[in-house]
């Protein structure tokens, strides 16, 4: 896994579906074995994202 700042969002037809999709720039943290070779933009699926917003406390905490 990885930190990212959602750079831009759109939706793309995929198989017949409409999908949520993100272009994302990493932010250099990560939880990996191996280190990321570069912090280019990348597109990836929304199903594949968890939020996280600073400063901001869920039921657990």
């Amino acid at each position: 896994m990885a930190d990212a700042i959602v750079d831009k969002v759109t939706a793309r037809l995929v198989e017949g579906r409409l999908r949520a999709m993100l272009r994302v720039t990493p932010t250099g943290v990560e939880s990996g074995f191996t280190k990321r070779r570069s912090l280019r933009k990348e597109w990836i699926s929304a199903e594949h994202v968890r939020l996280v917003v600073p400063g901001v406390l869920d039921e657990r905490g």
